[in-house]
């Protein structure tokens, strides 16, 4: 494995290059490898289109959707980023690892439980014919 350098002002162009290379493998291995990528991530994508398209969702809510479901999907690479970088320190019982891990896990399941909440309070919304954006957006 390559020393990382701080990049000159002069390769800058090639920094930048190498910054996408990075981060298009960063995505082929969560593809590849996360279990959430194959098993969460359709379900959730699944279910809040359907929920929407059952329910006349407008546009703002899967807006609101989407943008939750991109924080969901942050949050779940963030937590795998951690859990590679703390076994490559150890594979030993470490109390501060699995802490480490247990934190990193729960912003994922902080961003799974406001992704079901936010689906749930628009299915609820539009069952109940309550118009929850003109409370929010001047007509």
């Amino acid at each position: 494995m390559e020393d990382y350098q701080k990049p000159s002002k002069e390769g800058i162009l090639q920094h930048l290059l190498q910054n996408i290379i990075d981060s298009r493998n960063g995505l082929r291995i969560m593809f590849r490898e996360s279990s959430t990528f194959h098993r969460i991530y359709p379900m959730m994508l699944v279910g809040g289109i359907g929920l929407g398209l059952i329910f006349d969702f407008i546009p703002l809510e899967y807006i609101v959707l989407a943008a939750i479901f991109i924080f969901d999907v942050e949050a779940e690479t963030t937590n795998t980023a951690i859990e590679e970088a703390c076994n490559a320190v150890t594979h030993k019982r470490n109390e501060h690892i699995k802490r480490s891990k247990d934190i990193a896990s729960a912003v994922v399941y902080i961003a799974h439980l406001c992704y079901i909440a936010v689906a749930l309070f628009f299915t609820i919304a539009h069952g109940l014919n309550f118009e929850w954006w003109t409370r929010i957006i001047p007509a």
